[in-house]
């Protein structure tokens, strides 16, 4: 009878212990998952996040390259443009004041002359004011129709003086004006007296 109670209490004993165990196992069990699962919702949400920053951060850095990149040019390609609008627009302008001015007043010289007549001068003042305020260079072509081509060269190139003096009287710089003394080599007889201008190439 004794013999039957010890093992009782020995099979109670182990099976107390062997419940334990379980129950350990099943708690250690439960933490190491607990334990995996927070490491792993950690770990994604740093990916997460860092893939979240690093896109935003690409996607920031592309976008700053895009405007700084593609900013510059354009604005620089944009200037550029307006610059030679402004000067065709006052290309344009001068050309039309000077059609105007010559028609109304045809620079001309009188046979052997390199004198300008008022008419002429009142014609090239109105030039100068369109020349005002920009950059358009002109070109003057003057002709004498003398028979010695040395003679003709030299009255062309008084007439040339004479118009260069004239609008820079009238505010235009010097080496806004190019000359073109032809003497006797482009016009011949009456032609010889006139004068063309031109903005210059």
């Amino acid at each position: 009878m004794f013999v039957s109670l010890g093992s009782a209490k020995a099979d109670t004993a182990k099976g107390s212990s062997n419940f334990m165990r379980r129950k350990i196992a099943r708690t250690v069990t439960g933490v190491a998952i607990v334990a995996g699962l927070v490491a792993a919702c950690g770990s994604e949400g740093e990916n997460g996040a860092a893939g979240t920053s690093g896109a935003n951060g690409t996607a920031s850095s592309a976008a700053a390259a895009s405007s700084s990149g593609a900013g510059a040019p354009a604005s620089s390609g944009a200037g550029t443009g307006d610059a030679g609008q402004a000067g065709g627009e006052a290309a344009q302008k001068v050309t039309a004041a000077i059609q105007q001015a010559l028609q109304q007043s045809p620079i001309t010289f009188t046979t052997e002359s390199a004198e300008l007549t008022e008419k002429s001068k009142t014609a090239l003042g109105e030039i100068a004011k369109a020349m005002q305020g920009n950059d358009v260079k002109i070109t003057v072509a003057t002709h004498a129709g003398y028979p010695d081509a040395e003679k003709s060269k030299a009255l062309s190139e008084k007439r040339a003086e004479a118009i260069t003096a004239a609008l820079e009287a009238a505010g235009v710089a010097k080496d806004r004006v190019k000359t073109e003394a032809t003497g006797n080599e482009k016009a011949q007889g009456d032609q010889a007296l006139d004068t063309q201008i031109t903005v210059a190439q």
